[in-house]
């Protein structure tokens, strides 16, 4: 498939070159629009203008709705009248013709609003009243609405009139003479039913819907939960106001994953964040220095603790171990932590699984503790310079094993719970971050190797 987009874009470049503009038009209003988008974003701007304003109106629509680039949105609305470009905003997908609106000045909004039709002014007015983050703010008017009391075939007639898009079409609300939302059917179910057949008797009353005031990641998971195509929002009257899509729960879900991972490695992140080449190196220090610094830190008092016990650790050449127990319990908390965080955001766990998860973890951990243990004998058995007697070497084989096997059934647990415990305390379980487990692992491997070099070997300068 990106091959076959591949061939076409550059096909498209040939015609360019070669000045051969109508074949090319031609073309591209039979290209799909993110692929006639993406080939627009490539050229100069009066190219661009050029080719955009022989498409169909619709086409336009539709590849305006997909450019990316704000600026370049702005350029083209600036070169094109407002008479013409009202129609072209009209063909817009709903949600993002209201993304577009808002960011608008006011002074836009006076010069394009006269040119409007009626339905499409109260969508925007409507749709921009809520906030971006709840249901009413990502959803779309895009769906189509019957009323209890037709028969199927005035249903249809009045699907017509409704003019929705095409993969808007599987769900068919239904709704009673004040519009409240009582049911909805299936467009195939409703062809396939008899023209004459009243509608309350064939419609499904039972169904799953969002509220205009709920936030955006609860309607995300509703439509992933149950599977749906799209999710009716219900003002509160329980009148249909609007949907969302599955195209757009996946958005939503995406930027909420993103989000949290870049919490997860300890970098604070913002909605709407420019593009990683246009952000300046002040502003990038900025979002990162907060983790860095708070865990630098923390890894001074760990480290203090090293070297004011340096001479416990130094028969034996037992300092030469510090770094790999530590690192090895970093990577175990953290891999711990990765996959409680995503488990919690797909609904997976709760927090009354609690229990459940540490005991799992802990059975996970002792498995991978039981190879490392093995592992870490062998490497010291084979290739460690202890210089001291046979069984000065099996003993200082075993403070590094155990140590590793201590080491990693904590760090799994510490891993496992600061993001159940963030959620427990109404945080964002994101906010365990990767950077703040590998500090505390760091210094809980160092107190744990003390503690087994105590006991096993009792050093004389201890």
């Amino acid at each position: 498939m990106k091959q076959k987009g591949e061939h076409k874009f550059f096909k498209w470049v040939r015609l360019l070159k070669q000045q051969q503009e109508k074949k090319l038009i031609h073309s591209l209003e039979h290209a799909p629009p993110i692929e006639v988008a993406g080939f627009l974003e490539k050229q100069p701007l009066e190219v661009i203008i050029r080719i955009f304003s022989n498409l169909p109106i619709p086409q336009q629509g539709e590849v305006f709705a997909l450019f990316h680039d704000w600026n370049l949105q702005t350029c083209v609305y600036r070169h094109i009248p407002k008479s013409i470009f009202a129609k072209i905003f009209s063909c817009m997908p709903s949600d993002l013709r209201v993304d577009f609106y808002q960011r608008l000045d006011n002074l836009d909004h006076a010069h394009l609003l006269p040119y409007l039709s009626k339905k499409v002014r109260e969508d925007v007015i409507m749709l921009n009243a809520f906030l971006p983050n709840t249901a009413g703010g990502i959803m779309n008017t895009d769906f189509a609405t019957i009323l209890t009391s037709m028969t199927v075939e005035k249903a249809i007639s009045k699907i017509r009139e409704d003019s929705p898009s095409k993969k808007m079409l599987y769900y068919i609300y239904v709704v009673d003479d004040n519009m409240k939302l009582v049911g909805f059917i299936s467009l195939k179910n409703l062809v396939m039913s008899s023209p004459k057949e009243k509608i309350i008797d064939i419609i499904n009353t039972n169904f799953v819907y969002a509220v205009v005031d709920e936030d955006k990641e609860s309607v995300a998971k509703k439509i992933e939960a149950y599977d749906l195509v799209a999710l009716p929002i219900l003002n509160a009257g329980g009148q249909v106001v609007g949907i969302v899509s599955y195209d757009d729960a996946i958005d939503i879900i995406i930027a909420e994953q993103v989000e949290d991972m870049d919490k997860f490695m300890g970098i604070t992140s913002e909605e709407d964040a420019p593009d990683y080449l246009k952000v300046s190196s002040l502003q990038h220090l900025k979002k990162r220095v907060k983790w860095i610094v708070i865990v630098f830190m923390a890894s001074i008092i760990s480290q203090s603790f090293a070297h004011a016990k340096s001479a416990f650790f130094m028969p034996y050449n037992l300092v030469f171990y510090i770094g790999m127990i530590t690192d090895t319990g970093g990577n175990v908390g953290s891999q711990a932590a990765s996959v409680v965080l995503q488990a919690l955001n797909r609904g997976q766990i709760t927090l009354s699984d609690w229990m459940r998860i540490l005991f799992k973890e802990i059975r996970i951990a002792m498995m991978l503790a039981s190879i490392l243990f093995v592992l870490s004998y062998i490497k010291i058995f084979l290739i460690a310079s202890i210089g001291v007697e046979d069984n000065k070497n099996y003993q200082v084989m075993l403070v590094i094993g155990l140590s590793i096997v201590l080491q990693v059934i904590c760090s799994a647990l510490v891993g496992a719970s600061l993001p159940l415990a963030a959620k427990y305390f109404k945080g964002d379980p994101a906010v365990a971050a990767n950077p703040a487990i590998n500090t505390t692992v760091e210094l809980l491997g160092i107190i744990i190797y003390y503690l087994v070099i105590y006991w096993l070997l009792n050093p004389s300068n201890a």
